[in-house]
């Protein structure tokens, strides 16, 4: 998600004002913290975003755009969905074109990606496009169908993942209780972990956190990994989010941890604030969930920018197809070059992984052929893909304080 940023402000153990916004939500969590006395902040993440009244049981309506509170890639531009079209029908190909070749895609939201995968794929190869079964999933808490060929997708689906969130204190890893004060408002406390597998997570990683750090550990992300992977019966995996392998996530640069609350186009530290009505992130560990593929035969391919991906795969041939094209495109240009953006979406990492599918000759990798092939089918007439009024125009206005979030 393309998200703004405030400064960060590491927020200490202790008590935080909870804003009193009468939503079922917060009514909720607090319920729960006062029946338990206290709750991990995996489970406080969990029932602010999934829970009753929570930040995505509500629906995209409100979320996305100039007047939500982020955008995504396949908002920005349809260019990201043809792409990625591309690459899929590519993989369908080495899989020896199979009747049946199905797109799952985790976390789909309001549809936009699969949209734009579907209106693409029509038109750059019709028998790819009646083979092609697209089924949108919800991601956290979700099923996923058993046994199918293809390949899962997920756009920024593992950042919302619940998190834990530990501090090395006094030479001792510890866990982030949330709990209530006396007076009522949300307070953090220390404790040891309430599983043995989080510090077994950073141990199998070479993680060692210093004195007064806090990071994050989503053991729920690697979970539906592992899941996932066992679901996949042969193809491929494609996951863009932002995040960094283990050695970079858990750095002293990022000694406050990568937790960020984000509303309105504004980015904060505090995620107590507005419960059920804020966004809630934090980095994926890519090397937990290469790890938790590996488990179930998925292996790593490549691990790569956006930007890397997306121009590897034809993004600067649909940009010289678009700036060479008649009447308004400046809005087009626009959109299409953030995703390419190295300090904004183009920063975001795209892991592609494989089970019992050839993988060497991906167009991912290294697409001359492809792009040639792209460039070709453009010169014979194919229309590259152009803003629709479901996309975001970002010529139109941008809301107050909002300036581009870096995912490095």
């Amino acid at each position: 998600m393309l998200r703004c940023g405030a400064g960060r402000v590491n927020l200490p153990v202790g008590v935080y004002p909870a804003v009193a916004m009468g939503r079922e939500a917060e009514s909720h969590v607090r319920a729960v913290i006062e029946a338990k006395g206290r709750i991990t902040f995996a489970e406080f993440m969990a029932l602010a975003l999934y829970g009753p009244g929570g930040y995505y049981t509500g629906g995209e309506a409100n979320r996305i755009g100039a007047a939500g509170d982020f955008f995504t890639s396949p908002h920005a531009h349809p260019a990201f969905g043809a792409l990625i079209a591309l690459q899929l029908e590519q993989m369908w190909r080495l899989l020896g074109c199979p009747e049946r070749f199905d797109v799952v895609e985790a976390g789909a939201g309001g549809g936009r990606l699969a949209r734009d995968v579907g209106e693409f794929a029509s038109t750059i190869d019709a028998s790819f496009a009646a083979a092609l079964g697209y089924q949108e999933v919800e991601g956290y808490g979700s099923g996923l169908p058993d046994g199918f060929t293809g390949c899962l997708l997920s756009n920024e689906l593992f950042d919302a993942f619940p998190v834990h969130r530990v501090r090395m204190a006094g030479g001792k890893l510890q866990e982030v209780y949330v709990t209530l004060a006396e007076d009522g408002q949300f307070a953090e406390a220390l404790d040891e972990p309430s599983t043995s597998r989080i510090a077994a997570r950073l141990a199998s990683e070479g993680v060692e956190l210093g004195e007064g750090w806090t990071a994050e550990v989503s053991l729920e992300a690697a979970d539906w990994m592992k899941e996932a992977a066992s679901r996949l019966a042969r193809g491929y995996a494609i996951t863009v989010d932002y995040g960094d392998p283990a050695e970079r996530l858990y750095s002293k640069r990022r000694s406050g941890g990568t937790l960020r609350a984000h509303y309105q186009h504004t980015a904060s530290d505090d995620p107590y604030g507005r419960v059920g009505r804020q966004d809630l992130t934090a980095h994926v560990d890519f090397t937990a969930l290469i790890a938790a593929g590996e488990t179930a035969d998925l292996m790593p391919v490549t691990l790569m920018t956006q930007r890397e991906f997306l121009t590897n795969l034809g993004a600067e041939v649909l940009l010289d197809a678009i700036a060479g094209s008649d009447g308004p495109k400046q809005a087009d240009l626009k959109g299409l070059r953030s995703l390419l953006d190295p300090a904004g979406l183009g920063g975001f990492r795209v892991l592609v992984q494989t089970k019992g599918a050839p993988a060497a000759a991906l167009a991912c990798l290294d697409g001359e052929p492809e792009r040639r092939d792209l460039k070709g089918k453009i010169e014979a007439g194919l229309q590259p893909p152009r803003l629709t009024a479901t996309h975001l125009n970002q010529l139109a206005g941008r809301p107050g304080g909002w300036t581009e979030w870096s995912p490095t």
